[in-house]
């Protein structure tokens, strides 16, 4: 038994040797190399000129999304704007329009999503609840009107409906585990299995 341990004792001490190799290299300083060349950094003039190329994508973007009707993101676009450029007017105006109308759109979806409630058509008033969110996603009202909505038509598809789950559940209270039947025993007259 000892003999056969041998060459896998060999083994492990080969592979020891060559992690702590291995290990041994991350404990060493890094390899000095030349001086960081200066000239890769980019010049102030450059700098300005890919601001400006990113100024003028975003603008662009902002412009097209709310021509598209995405002013979430519309909006978004524009505060990048005026964080990049805080004293320039035009920026902060456009953003605190964009806000206005989302704000004023947000308050027309609810009217419309509990006018369709008031009708009894809750289909129609969780589209109004998801445009507004979509709109203003941090909206806690138009959360929580779609939040009961859902409650209310869950409550409704499944109630007096039985399901494995509802007769196993009672009162939050898990149901005993099944009971464990003994194994059937083989007819007595089988002479087979009798040695």
């Amino acid at each position: 038994m000892r003999a056969a341990s041998a060459p896998l004792l060999a083994a492990c001490a080969l592979a020891l040797s060559a992690c702590a190799l291995a290990l041994s290299g991350c404990a060493s300083a890094p390899p000095s190399g030349p001086p960081a060349d200066r000239a890769a950094a980019p010049s102030p003039g450059q700098q300005e000129q890919a601001v400006g190329r990113f100024e003028g994508l975003q603008r662009v973007r902002a412009l097209q999304l709310e021509d598209e009707g995405q002013w979430a993101d519309a909006a978004w676009t524009w505060e990048v704007l005026v964080v990049l450029r805080p004293a320039h007017a035009p920026y902060r105006e456009r953003a605190a329009a964009l806000r206005q109308r989302i704000a004023a759109a947000v308050v027309e979806q609810l009217e419309r999503a509990e006018a369709a409630q008031r009708r009894g058509a809750p289909d129609q008033a969780a589209t109004h609840y998801l445009r507004a969110l979509a709109l203003q996603p941090d909206h806690a009202q138009a959360a929580d009107a779609l939040r009961a909505l859902e409650r209310e038509r869950n409550r409704r598809m499944y109630l007096g409906k039985p399901s494995r789950l509802t007769i196993q559940r009672r009162d939050g209270l898990e149901a005993a585990p099944p009971r464990l039947r003994p194994a059937a025993k083989p007819p007595a007259g089988n002479k087979a299995d009798v040695p």
